[in-house]
């Protein structure tokens, strides 16, 4: 099955500013991609590329298998929200829905109001909406006609915890009954435990991309060891294993080993008389992954 989104090589400046450098991405069909990177990254540049709103300098962009130049046929099965939803001040929220869904020949299902948590507003013009209203209606603009590819632009932006909450079961919904979800995003609590791929971008190229599962794999594997005296328990750990990497955290020992000698350490900690409170594999997060490809 081809990728939803491929781009190869992509360059965008605007006049001095470079914003996208031979930027490289792959989305794979029925995922749900995380686009991470701080403001500036080039994210936002990438989307709108992706939604035919501005040309690349270079490179190629494909949607669906279709190049993006064709735009209309690229995004016929995609839909877009891109940076902050603006709407025309005199149309309610109804009516919104209606002209959007006419644009893009599909059925205007108001229901989609009430998914999104603003069908208490459908009767009231979006001249007057709040910044997370506006974002609600976007949304839902863009849930209209089932996509099959899914493209939101830091949609958390505006919304309180209840609007977050509200985000993160839109987004696994969608992805549940097949569709491709790209969000980009500059805070990871949105989407840490949610995405089943993601990628970093910095200073328009992207530095890792891939399954989260295999981006938080690594080699250099760290155990949390804690016990009830941590310099008795150094010692004893030097004993036995003189070459195990050993430090410690707040009266905590970090060990960086395999399972096998993690479980070594621990005994050798036994043999000591120190007890053992916990022995744990400290997991890798995409904090710690984003915060040391962003900062080297």
């Amino acid at each position: 099955m081809p990728a939803a989104v491929e781009c190869s090589g992509l360059h965008k400046s605007y006049g001095p500013h470079e914003a996208l450098c031979g930027l490289d991405l792959e989305v794979p069909s029925g995922s749900l991609f995380g686009l991470l990177g701080p403001n500036g990254a080039g994210k936002s540049t990438t989307l709108r590329i992706l939604a035919g709103l501005i040309r690349s300098d270079a490179g190629s962009a494909r949607v669906l298998g279709m190049d993006v130049s064709d735009h209309v046929a690229a995004v016929a099965k995609a839909s877009f929200l891109i940076e902050d939803a603006v709407f025309p001040a005199h149309l309610t929220a109804s009516e919104t829905i209606k002209r959007a869904g006419a644009y893009a020949g599909i059925e205007a299902d108001q229901g989609v109001l009430e998914r999104v948590g603003i069908s208490y507003a459908a009767d009231r013009k979006t001249g007057g909406f709040s910044h997370g209203m506006r974002q609600r209606l976007g949304l839902a603009c863009s849930l209209l006609g089932a996509p099959d590819l899914l493209v939101l632009d830091e949609p958390q932006n505006g919304l309180d915890p209840k609007g977050l909450q509200m985000i993160r079961g839109i987004l696994q919904e969608e992805h549940a009954r097949g569709a491709t979800v790209l969000v980009s995003v500059h805070r990871l609590a949105e989407v840490e435990g949610l995405c089943t791929h993601a990628a970093i971008l910095v200073s328009g190229r992207t530095l890792r991309s891939g399954a989260v599962e295999d981006l938080l794999h690594t080699e250099d594997s760290r155990y949390r060891l804690r016990v009830n005296d941590p310099e008795r328990a150094r010692a004893a750990i030097a004993e036995a294993l003189p070459d195990l990497g050993c430090d410690a955290q707040d009266g905590v020992l970090i060990l960086k080993a395999t399972e096998a000698q993690a479980a070594d350490a621990a005994a050798a900690c036994v043999g000591a008389d120190v007890r053992v409170f916990e022995l744990a594999l400290q997991r890798h997060t995409l904090d710690d992954l984003y915060l040391r490809e962003v900062d080297r």
